[in-house]
């Protein structure tokens, strides 16, 4: 049997995660003990240097922010094109706009040129993503920004990431937004978190606004506590069976139709409505969830480069200077759904960041206000791109393999 290689099936998860959510699934009572969330606030707080809060996803982190600013309803904020929908629709929630920005091809970061252009009087927000974990130049953007205008770092791809001074990542701007999501680089399987700096006045005005939240619901804690036990009993199996009729399988259909892997994305939140329940705060047993990984965070990272370094070397790419993440390894090929389906053949499912323009729907583009053609480079690299995993559950011979699989489609 094909050894099962997935890159989003709780990618993170070890023995010693999995028991913690083997340990609270049936006790509820121990679910919303506060001290849990105030611990990992303080903890990551005191590593940022800022004040720390947990929300119940990042979208919702960004949300708060935006709301705390008191921006004028006419602000502009600046956005990755080459991201997810749901940091646009926090801005959209917030009754702003988003302005959509152009990526480069070497490390999908700002293209700066494009950046200039679309920068206007009504800008008060930059959001910075490092994409893939590849680290934005925040010295060069806040250069062509000016001092007026917020940045705020985006660390769903790159928390534990460094520059190329040694600078860490998410402690260089003025705010910085986490995510704990199942697929992130660590995993709470659902919550987030924001960190602010230098302004004890807005720090205090978003402890406020936290305070009155509703908890994370009930049942989908309960939904998130059983998400990596899943898969723990499917990724064994994932493959056991005959051609697409696998034990595996079957349980992932089971599963999504008795609505027990849960929603990372509403419905709704594709025609940009926020659904009731967001935002609320995090719930304390899945922030525990997230401290565990957090203190395995430089174990995590280290395999991660590994691996991607292996990539690096079998499909004889440039060479990495400095210390990046890579939650996923982004590369280009020719034919990607033959790559995919050749790779599937092999166990093996890559990742599909990002397939089409925020990861959304075509019909979905006008209401979050991107205009097709507006940036080009990144409705290229969506053409075109594939990720291949770096998670703990991958080893160098895995690499090797898949390297091997994909080499003869790289795009040149």
């Amino acid at each position: 049997m094909l050894k099962p290689i997935l890159i989003a099936a709780s990618p993170n998860t070890e023995e010693d995660d999995l028991n913690l959510s083997k340990k609270y699934l049936f006790k509820s009572s121990l679910w919303y003990d506060e001290s849990k969330t105030n611990k990992i606030e303080d903890i990551i707080g005191k590593d940022f240097s800022g004040k720390a809060f947990a929300f119940d996803s990042a979208r919702s982190a960004f949300y708060v922010y935006l709301k705390s600013l008191d921006l004028p309803k006419n602000s502009e904020v600046i956005l990755p094109a080459f991201s997810c929908m749901v940091i646009a629709n926090s801005v959209l929630w917030a009754g702003l706009t988003p302005v959509f920005v152009d990526c480069n091809k070497d490390d999908f970061n700002y293209d700066f040129i494009d950046l200039q252009k679309k920068l206007s009087d009504k800008t008060k927000v930059v959001l910075v993503q490092h994409s893939f974990g590849f680290p934005e130049d925040l010295k060069g953007l806040r250069t062509i920004v000016g001092s007026n205008i917020l940045i705020v770092e985006d660390l769903a791809h790159s928390l534990g990431g460094f520059d190329k001074d040694g600078n860490k990542l998410g402690a260089l701007a003025d705010a910085s937004i986490l995510t704990f999501g199942i697929e992130k680089v660590i995993s709470g399987v659902r919550g987030g978190m924001l960190i602010v700096r230098g302004d004890d006045s807005l720090a205090e005005k978003i402890k406020m606004f936290k305070a009155k939240l509703p908890i994370f619901p009930k049942n989908k804690t309960f939904i998130a506590l059983l998400n990596p036990i899943l898969w723990s009993i499917i990724t064994p199996v994932y493959y056991l069976g005959i051609g697409k009729f696998t034990i595996g399988r079957l349980i992932v259909y089971l599963s999504h139709l008795f609505g027990i892997f849960g929603i990372m994305i509403e419905d709704c939140e594709y025609r940009q409505c926020k659904p009731d329940w967001l935002p609320s705060k995090i719930s304390p047993v899945l922030s525990e969830l997230a401290l565990n990984q957090y203190q395995k965070l430089s174990m995590l990272n280290t395999h991660r480069f590994e691996i991607a370094n292996q990539y690096i070397i079998e499909l004889g790419l440039k060479d990495v200077k400095f210390n990046t993440v890579f939650l996923r390894f982004p590369i280009r090929v020719n034919n990607r759904q033959k790559v995919i389906e050749i790779t599937k053949k092999n166990g093996i499912v890559l990742g599909d960041w990002y397939k089409t323009i925020l990861y959304a729907p075509k019909n979905s583009l006008e209401s979050l206000g991107y205009r097709m053609g507006s940036c080009p480079t990144a409705e290229l690299l969506s053409e075109d791109i594939v990720n291949l995993p770096t998670h703990i559950k991958v080893n160098k011979e895995d690499a090797l393999r898949i390297a091997q699989l994909i080499k003869p489609y790289i795009k040149k």
